[in-house]
């Protein structure tokens, strides 16, 4: 299993962009709507990386911590 030092900005650009695809695509909350000006292809790797990252940190931490 992959652990949060493993992370690399590189991987977490690509989480972030496949995250911001889904969302946008797939729609699977009903609220894309909400964010008509998001473009998943306007999105830079700095602020993908970010998002990525931010998500798997969140996720992981809730995994772990209790």
């Amino acid at each position: 299993m992959a652990e949060l030092k493993d992370l690399t900005d590189e991987k977490a650009a690509e989480f972030g962009h496949a995250l911001i695809r889904w969302l946008t695509d797939e729609d699977p909350a009903g609220a894309a709507h909400f964010f008509a000006y998001l473009d998943p292809h306007t999105v830079n790797d700095t602020a993908a990386s970010a998002i990525g990252r931010g998500v798997l940190e969140d996720l992981l931490a809730e995994h772990f911590v209790e």
